[in-house]
């Protein structure tokens, strides 16, 4: 089996920290590209496009030195529900570009690439209960909107590269260590915060609301597993849903701190219109793949003491940001 040269975008995120940790463990077929450079400075566009640009045709020229494949993983991103429409579509540019640098840069070798999605942003109001990968997608906000194009994105493009198989991985809630404090998601997070620096925290949407929240590192190994099956023996485009299975209201999550943090959190309940984009349900069954073994899933309770124990490292070190009011 030829060794696999893997670029990671967004590695200093959630999801792509957990999988250059997975991927890393795997170092006998498995190579992750390391850029010996800083971040891409994705906050300025001219410079962002150049750069993004050179990479890939480093990438390239070190994926055509010697008998190995490659496969670009694509988990960068930083618009959450709520983000402006402006904001979002350069996002989209910049995957855009890399799939455009791709194409040219390596026409012939046998490549991979991975969209890390959102599950609940692409699917919104869908009243399936629960939501697989046939059912259809109603976006409610512009970042499900956002997300839904990549994905169309993607799919258009690999019909015209016969060498690459595509994986589009539809995630659910995603939570875990590593998690970037200073965007406006990650409700785990963000509770366990409130907790250490004695804040309240506020919550926009219905206590009812359902979510399945899915452990990082869960999630890197599975998507690490699907990521090796994909493309084998035959090329193929795949859409793929990675979630837990289990599925806990936000008035759950809380009592959950309150269980293990030995305080409860200060909550304060706000009328929003960010809640018009947020479904009241969500719940998942992937249907793709059913043979693959079934993937580990970190309890719940587990996770969050493991986020809450990271944040109190961190906190001690006076390292914790605090939420903003």
């Amino acid at each position: 089996m030829s060794r696999m040269l893997v670029w990671v975008l967004g590695a200093g995120g959630l999801l792509g920290s957990h999988l250059k940790g997975a991927l890393a463990q795997d170092a006998q077929n498995i190579q992750v590209w390391d850029t010996g450079l800083t971040g891409i400075p994705w906050r300025e566009p001219a410079a962002a496009a150049q750069e993004l640009t050179v990479r890939v045709a480093r990438f390239a020229r070190e994926a055509r030195h010697g008998d190995r494949t490659w496969s670009v993983l694509w988990c960068a991103g930083a618009g959450v529900i709520g983000s402006h429409f402006e904001d979002l579509a350069g996002e989209s540019a910049y995957f855009i570009r890399l799939l455009e640098q791709l194409g040219r840069e390596l026409p012939d070798l046998p490549g991979k690439v991975l969209l890390a999605s959102s599950a609940g942003g692409v699917y919104g109001n869908c009243p399936d209960h629960p939501l697989t990968e046939t059912s259809a997608c109603s976006p409610i906000s512009d970042y499900g909107l956002n997300k839904l194009r990549q994905e169309r994105l993607l799919f258009e493009w690999a019909q015209a590269h016969p060498n690459v198989s595509t994986l589009t991985a539809r995630i659910s809630n995603l939570y875990g260590p590593g998690q970037n404090l200073g965007k406006a998601q990650g409700l785990i997070a963000h509770i366990s915060r409130s907790l250490l620096h004695r804040a309240p925290v506020r919550i926009y949407v219905p206590l009812d609301t359902l979510r399945d929240y899915l452990f990082a590192d869960d999630c890197a190994r599975h998507l690490l597993v699907c990521l090796k099956r994909l493309g084998t023996p035959v090329r193929e485009n795949l859409l793929k849903i990675f979630h837990s299975g289990e599925t806990t209201t936000i008035a759950g999550l809380i009592a959950a701190f309150a269980r293990i943090a030995k305080g409860h959190p200060r909550i304060i309940c706000s009328a929003d219109t960010a809640r018009l984009q947020q479904p009241l349900r969500l719940q998942f069954k992937s249907t793709v793949w059913p043979e693959l073994p079934a993937p580990a899933r970190t309890d719940l309770a587990v996770g969050i003491q493991r986020v809450h124990s990271h944040h109190l490292a961190l906190f001690q070190q006076g390292l914790l940001p605090p939420l903003a009011l």
